[in-house]
């Protein structure tokens, strides 16, 4: 169902069905909008955006506390329904709810922080700041976290007194239908917030239509790049791009090596990989000791059982296709002279539950620089310190690095030289927190587009000087 001005309606566009990765189950089916449902959407919210944009801050905020009480009273189905679509375990989709409950506060305090307004007395003169809303904002939310990450942007924009247009993932549509009830219930005006569902089309659609302001999108370097060539056409727009990441885990100088493994492996397999954070590449030191870690992590993933699903550490890929392409991946390393470790495969008479991959891509003449979404590790062995920061910084991307060591002046180092927006030392290349910028250089976007610099895209600043005559 799509809602267009706090009505529920068929979409009129082609069928799609939403399925539990980890079984097959057809969960949910409808359909995408057509393009005059995208455009009675976007009339929708630019209708209400005057009325949204002059209310006071304060009756905007308490407003959208109200969707934010609500999610915690409907913590658990909401759990449930994020569990059966993106076949997260349940402390995972648990952990997603959480986080997104902790985005009301640090939302609030960067509105007031990066916007809101302030005057400053300059002698006889008066500069006055302030800061205004766009206007219609589009939201196109991935499927790895289809409740944090759109809400990352739409709570933000709300609270500056922009309206949304909100297209979910078409992988988990029934998340998405969910969190817009809990937003009707809070008592929304009519129009504020619209959702359709829609491929390549519908986000097409969005980027061109005259009363669409501005872009946030979360999802791949693949289609950020797409997105970002259409809306070079209209530089009037605002486009957030929070992109993906080939991310490195330093492991250095350390004689704790389980507490070490511990790390590496949440790092890079936790949600099986489906996290722009995960640990995409592992470089140890070219010494036994390094050798002791890769054998004890290849060790620790030999061990995992899959006869149980409750008892999964992580769930399956979100698709078929994804699945084929994981595998695939894993086969152009090895092609390209990477040497597998452990070799990643189907879990017989699962959907898409896939075993970890442990690939060595020490010997490669060319480094492979794309990012894999799934559970595994390109494993790199590096003589000196300064060798592994190279080898780190060596991707287009930059979004998250870690060090693991018990020497913290090595990590002084590392951060001054790393080129990646989120860093970690001692703890998973996962862990960010909503009171900080999020984001990263290079290919993994627009630098911070979310968490705490989120409320930069969604107002525009007017600066005044008053003198009086």
């Amino acid at each position: 169902m799509l809602y267009i001005q706090n009505q529920w309606t068929s979409g009129r566009g082609k069928l799609f069905k939403s399925m539990n990765p980890l079984t097959g189950e057809i969960v949910w089916e409808g359909n995408f909008a057509n393009a005059s449902q995208l455009n009675a959407a976007m009339h929708a919210a630019h209708k209400s955006h005057d009325g949204w944009s002059t209310e006071s801050n304060q009756a905007r905020i308490k407003i959208i506390r109200k969707f934010y009480a609500l999610l915690a009273k409907n913590k658990l189905p909401m759990t449930k329904l994020i569990s059966t679509e993106t076949g997260k375990t349940h402390a995972d989709a648990a952990s997603e709810v959480t986080a997104t409950l902790a985005k009301l506060n640090n939302s609030i305090l960067a509105y007031k922080k990066r916007t809101g307004s302030e005057r400053n007395n300059l002698g006889v003169m008066q500069t006055s700041l302030q800061h205004a809303s766009h206007g219609v904002m589009s939201v196109v939310g991935p499927f790895n976290f289809p409740l944090h990450l759109p809400n990352g942007h739409i709570t933000p924009a709300l609270i500056a007194g922009n309206t949304i247009v909100y297209k979910p993932s078409e992988s988990t549509p029934m998340v998405a239908e969910y969190m817009m009830m809990l937003w009707d219930k809070a008592g929304l005006p009519a129009g504020v917030i619209n959702m359709i569902h829609g491929g390549k089309d519908i986000v097409q659609g969005l980027c061109k239509h005259p009363l669409n302001k501005g872009l946030l999108f979360t999802g791949s370097y693949k289609v950020g790049k797409q997105i970002n060539k259409i809306m070079a056409d209209y530089p009037e727009k605002i486009l957030a791009l929070e992109l993906g990441g080939n991310n490195p885990l330093v492991v250095w100088s350390t004689q704790k090596i389980n507490a070490a493994v511990d790390l590496i492996f949440e790092s890079a397999f936790i949600s099986s990989g489906q996290r722009c954070t995960c640990a995409r590449r592992l470089i140890l030191p070219n010494t036994n000791n390094g050798k002791k870690i890769l054998a004890k992590l290849k060790q620790r993933i030999q061990s995992l059982s899959y006869a149980d699903e409750s008892n999964l550490y992580y769930g399956p890929l979100i698709s078929p296709k994804a699945t084929d392409g994981f595998l695939a991946f894993q086969d152009k390393l090895i092609k390209l002279g990477a040497k597998s470790i452990l070799k990643a495969r189907k879990v017989r008479g699962s959907f898409n539950l896939v075993t970890p991959s442990l690939i060595n891509t020490t010997g490669m003449k060319k480094s492979y620089d794309e990012e894999n979404f799934g559970p595994m590790l390109q494993v790199y062995f590096a003589n000196t310190f300064d060798d592994a920061v190279a080898e780190a910084n060596n991707t287009k991307y930059g979004l998250a690095a870690g060090l693991i060591s018990e020497n913290e002046k090595l990590f002084e180092g590392f951060t001054q030289r790393i080129n990646a927006g989120v860093i970690n030392f001692n703890s998973t290349t996962t862990g960010a927190s909503g009171a900080f910028p999020f984001g990263g250089i290079g290919r993994s976007g627009n630098l911070r587009p979310a968490g705490f610099y989120a409320a930069d895209y969604c107002a525009w600043p007017k600066a005044s000087i008053l003198k009086k005559l």
